[in-house]
C-alpha cells in the first residue's frame, strides 16, 4: 500500500487506482487525491474557492463513482480542481462535503492524463482489515 493512500495500476488502454482508508471518509479523500493527480501530477493547489457538494446513492460503490464523476465533471466543465477536502457526513448512501481549491491555471499546474470517465468495470469498495479499501478503473 503506497503512504499516499492510493495507487495506480495498469489496465489494458485504461488507468486503474486502488484507495485505501481507516475509514469510509479517508478512503473517499484519497480516491480524490488519486484523481487529482492523474489529472495535474503533483502541482499545487491553493484554497480559493469552496464548494459544497451534496451525493446519495443506493449503494456505497455508487456513492464512490458518483464522487469521482463530480470531480471529474468540475474539472472538465469549469477546471476546478479541489486541494482540501471537508466530509461532513458520509454513509454507504450518502455524502455531504465542502471541497477547497482552485481552477486550472497553465502556468502554475501541470496538465497529466486526459480522463475520459469512471467506469463501472472492477468497481468495488470494501472493508478490509478494519479499514476500506476500493478499486476504480478511469477511461483515459
Amino acid at each position: 500500500m503506497s503512504d499516499k493512500g492510493y495507487e495506480f495500476f495498469e489496465h489494458t488502454a485504461d488507468v486503474g487506482l486502488r484507495a485505501y482508508g481507516a475509514t469510509l471518509e479517508e478512503l473517499f479523500v484519497h480516491a480524490a487525491q488519486g484523481l487529482i493527480t492523474l489529472l495535474v501530477e503533483d502541482s499545487s493547489i491553493s484554497p480559493k474557492e469552496v464548494r459544497p457538494i451534496t451525493l446519495d446513492a443506493d449503494s456505497v460503490e455508487e456513492l464512490f463513482r458518483m464522487w469521482l464523476k463530480e470531480l471529474l465533471f468540475w474539472f472538465n466543465t469549469d477546471r476546478f480542481l479541489p486541494g482540501t477536502y471537508q466530509l461532513d457526513e458520509i454513509t454507504g448512501a450518502s455524502l455531504r462535503a465542502r471541497l477547497t481549491g482552485e481552477r486550472f491555471d497553465p502556468s502554475r499546474h501541470l496538465h497529466g492524463v486526459e480522463v475520459k470517465g469512471v467506469t463501472y468495470h472492477e468497481l468495488s469498495v470494501r472493508p478490509v482489515n478494519g479499514g476500506w479499501e476500493a478499486r476504480v478503473i478511469f477511461d483515459v
